[in-house]
């Protein structure tokens, strides 16, 4: 709320963006360009002044984005201003999904700006611009439509049943992190008008579980648990194609990101992730693409299953384990292969005698599946706490390309017999 003789307001912002505006413009001339987004700003512009839950101002801007606002109105309170920013941008969704304008990406934050007169016209600043523009950014990265902070998704009334936690994130050039947030309400987001109401609510409920204990909540003193944050991203992931038909980004971006930091990094807890959706490829992965296009040259097959149809990644869960604890023992029926994701581990022989000693980056189990006797040939054991990626041994068996590729790595182990 505004308070005596502070000269900053607080605002909901909301800004808008054409998805893929330079391809859609790309053979356009500079008058159908001008025409185009003039018929464009004109419909967004009727959306979000109209009804109940209007903005307060309209401005088109940097070609084809736009910054709405919504101010505090007579009798109003901070919840009113911020539950029809989200009504307003509810109504561009339904406005994209009918096909009455291109897909618009979307972000809505809170804040506190100071106006001051430049000429004829009133200039606005805040740090609010700036956070909007970033969630409208990061819609592509988490395939969302809309994306909001935490203060516009807590004040909502009849629309926090579809409201979804997508994460906290430190977005580029931000030195704070936003509590970001989306809403996932039936006929918008990939969720059929029709959905199965009863699985919708079932996938939002374990999604904010699985993100509540992937960022921690003070609160309820909940320190961030990426194994458990995982187990209910999984079973989110499965309720939500199980409605939908259809898989959702946003959840598989952070499964993604537990994959690759199976523990929380020293900056997580106050960073959250941090994300440069724009940034270019390192050095790094510039070779991994060079690399792949390698392999391509080399066997078009093996590029095919283990580069561009990747569902293959999937098939390999990511579980944790603790210091000491044994992950496998000599004598037993194989129960998958492992990738050593972080940490390491030991490789012990018949005698006791360690034989090896694996660490990130290292397979092992899969010598069993290869040998006459089918049973594992070592112990493995935990010497750190550690996160492996295993494939169980049937998805891995039902993968001939996996299994040609581990059947070369065992003919190739010589001592390392695991």
């Amino acid at each position: 709320m505004k308070r005596a003789n502070d000269p900053e307001n607080e605002v909901a912002v909301l800004i808008t963006d054409i998805h893929q505006y330079s391809r859609i413009t790309a053979n356009m001339t500079a008058g159908e360009i001008r025409d185009f987004m003039i018929g464009y700003h004109g419909l967004l512009q009727a959306i979000v002044m109209d009804g109940e839950a209007r903005a307060d101002e309209f401005e088109p801007c940097a070609g084809d984005a736009s910054v709405v606002i919504f101010k505090e109105g007579a009798g109003e309170g901070r919840e009113e201003k911020c539950r029809r920013a989200l009504k307003v941008a509810l109504n561009i969704a339904e406005a994209i999904e009918s096909g009455k304008i291109p897909f618009t990406r979307i972000g809505i934050y809170v804040g506190d700006i100071i106006e001051a007169p430049f000429a004829k016209l009133t200039l606005r600043f805040g740090n609010c611009f700036a956070a909007a523009n970033r969630l409208e950014e990061l819609c592509a990265y988490f395939g969302t439509t809309i994306l909001m902070d935490r203060d516009i998704a807590l004040a909502q009334d009849d629309l926090a049943r579809y409201i979804v936690a997508i994460g906290k994130v430190t977005p580029k050039n931000f030195e704070h992190p936003i509590h970001v947030y989306s809403i996932y309400r039936p006929g918008i987001h990939k969720c059929p008008a029709d959905i199965d109401e009863e699985g919708l609510d079932t996938f939002i409920a374990l999604k904010n579980e699985a993100i509540e204990h992937f960022i921690g909540n003070a609160q309820k003193d909940i320190t961030p648990n990426f194994q458990f944050a995982e187990h209910k991203l999984h079973q989110a992931e499965m309720a939500f194609t199980k409605t939908t038909g259809q898989l959702d980004l946003a959840t598989l971006r952070i499964s993604q990101y537990i994959h690759e930091n199976p523990y929380p990094v020293d900056t997580f807890e106050k960073q959250g992730m941090t994300i440069d959706e724009k940034q270019g490829h390192s050095i790094g992965i510039r070779l991994l693409l060079l690399s792949q296009q390698l392999i391509k040259a080399f066997d078009q097959e093996f590029y095919y299953t283990l580069v561009e149809n990747t569902d293959w990644e999937n098939l390999f869960r990511i579980q944790w384990f603790k210091e000491g604890d044994v992950i496998m023992r000599l004598g037993d029926e194989p129960n998958g292969i492992y990738y050593l994701a972080r940490g390491d581990v030991r490789v012990q022989d018949a005698e006791g005698k360690t034989i090896a000693q694996l660490s990130d980056g290292d397979i092992f189990g899969e010598m069993a599946y290869f040998s006459n006797v089918r049973k594992r040939s070592a112990t493995v054991t935990a010497t750190t706490d550690i996160a492996v990626r295993r494939i169980s041994t049937e998805d891995f068996e039902k993968t001939p390309m996996l299994h040609s590729l581990f059947a070369e790595i065992a003919r190739r182990r010589v001592r390392r017999p695991v």
